[in-house]
């Protein structure tokens, strides 16, 4: 038979009879009346009976990411992408391994995932334009530095409009806090948090994860006085007394990109096409979402190397400074916030009837302080404010006792907290020394 003559499938299918009867290929090649190499080449391809390999492909070889992949994988990572656009190889990767019919299938690894939706062209990713790296401020420990924002009045369907309160470890990149507050009225529309707010999201962060050295944040007005010279806030003084810095970014907000991308993350995994009944159940699925994500899913961010952050970082699970609600007034040092006062001076003018506000509160100098500029400095030994005429020449002070200083002012009502995890530790065995460390 002319070499350029393909053979039939029922050639084919008799070639596959005749080994299994135990023809020789000489023997074969006579009856059928074709080539000896024919002969051979089929008879070794159906030798283990697979009709299968009775046909011939058509057109080019699969070649590119995943083409000798399982056909379900090729099949599922593109269909969760074009479902879920916001969900990464990694991640889907993970998912892979969960599906029962993929348990004995070799699951690609992330690159050639992303290099198969890449094929695709602009039809399934969007180009994005590369940044310029933001130089911040650096951590070089788990909860070392927090990075804490809000992400306000997001209209969530079957709740209305929430603010999201989330904080995330820079060092560690797992989400440490995550707190909704639905408006409280069903004409509300914008959502601003109050510091006692804040105070008991942080309270049910410190229960689970220790206190952090650090919380950086941006210019809100519960973090920082709106004033040229501006004056620490409630919540900053409440971090202060318990041993926590607090750190303002410097200009952009992408100096805090973890907790910005957190925010995302939370858009595009837990609200995005989502309905819920009420706060509640959006809270536990909040808190579902970011344990999986702190756990489990493999993460993209630096330092986890595809790994979830409580793989890459174990230490995260541990306290470095225990914190417990029934302890605060001991872990709550005054001399903390005398200490960072002293050193600042503030400048203020009187008005025309001879009060000014400091830290939001009032001080009355007299009226024949009106109109004037003054200066003010913290005297700890005596916790009063020294108000000194900046006209004047040398100036006579005037003192007096400062307000909102005290520890019951600056802690507030202490909740404890229901929805907060066990200390790893218990604080019993590990209370606190003078300076806030864990002692043994």
């Amino acid at each position: 038979m002319p070499a350029t003559r393909t053979t039939t499938i029922q050639q084919r299918q008799r070639i596959m009879e005749l080994v299994q009867a135990g023809h020789s290929y000489t023997e074969m090649a006579q009856m059928l009346g074709l080539s000896y190499w024919t002969i051979r080449k089929w008879s070794r391809r159906t030798r283990h009976g697979d009709l299968a390999q009775l046909v011939s492909p058509i057109g080019r070889p699969h070649c590119g990411p995943l083409a000798k992949a399982h056909p379900l994988i090729r099949y599922l990572v593109l269909r969760w992408k074009r479902q879920h656009p916001a969900w990464g190889a990694g991640y889907i990767v993970w998912r892979l391994g969960r599906q029962p019919s993929l348990q004995d299938v070799p699951l690609p690894n992330p690159g050639t995932v992303w290099r198969y939706w890449r094929s695709f062209g602009d039809r399934l990713l969007k180009r994005r334009h590369a940044k310029p790296p933001v130089k911040a401020q650096p951590a070089r420990q788990v909860h070392g530095l927090w990075q804490l924002d809000f992400k306000e009045s997001v209209d969530v369907p079957g709740v209305g409009p929430t603010t999201f309160s989330q904080a995330r470890d820079a060092v560690g990149r797992a989400t440490v806090l995550h707190r909704i507050h639905p408006a409280e009225h069903a004409d509300e529309r914008i959502v601003k948090l109050t510091t006692e707010q804040v105070q008991a999201d942080c309270r049910i962060a410190f229960s689970e994860w220790g206190l952090p050295d650090a919380i950086q944040t941006d210019h809100a007005s519960l973090f920082v006085d709106d004033d040229p010279s501006p004056f620490p806030t409630r919540l900053s003084l409440w971090w202060i007394g318990l041993g926590i810095e607090p750190r303002l970014i410097r200009h952009s907000p992408r100096e805090n990109g973890g907790v910005e991308r957190a925010h995302r993350t939370l858009g595009e995994r837990t609200l995005s096409g989502s309905t819920f009944q009420d706060g509640p159940q959006l809270q536990a699925q909040v808190d579902a979402d970011w344990d999986e994500l702190n756990s489990q899913c493999p993460s993209r961010a630096r330092g986890c190397h595809g790994r979830p952050p409580l793989v890459a970082h174990p230490e995260l699970r541990w306290p470095r400074r225990l914190y417990d609600p029934a302890y605060e007034l001991e872990l709550f040092d005054l001399q903390r916030i005398d200490a960072y006062l002293k050193p600042l001076t503030w400048t203020r003018k009187v008005n025309s009837h001879g009060r000014l506000s400091l830290g939001n509160q009032r001080y009355g100098l007299g009226r024949a302080w009106a109109g004037k500029s003054v200066s003010i400095r913290f005297a700890p030994d005596q916790r009063a404010f020294v108000f000194t005429d900046l006209a004047a020449q040398p100036g006579k002070p005037v003192t007096r006792p400062a307000k909102g200083l005290s520890k019951a002012e600056i802690i507030g009502a202490i909740a404890v907290p229901v929805s907060a995890r066990p200390l790893q530790l218990p604080l019993l065995m590990c209370y606190p020394d003078e300076q806030g460390q864990v002692a043994a």
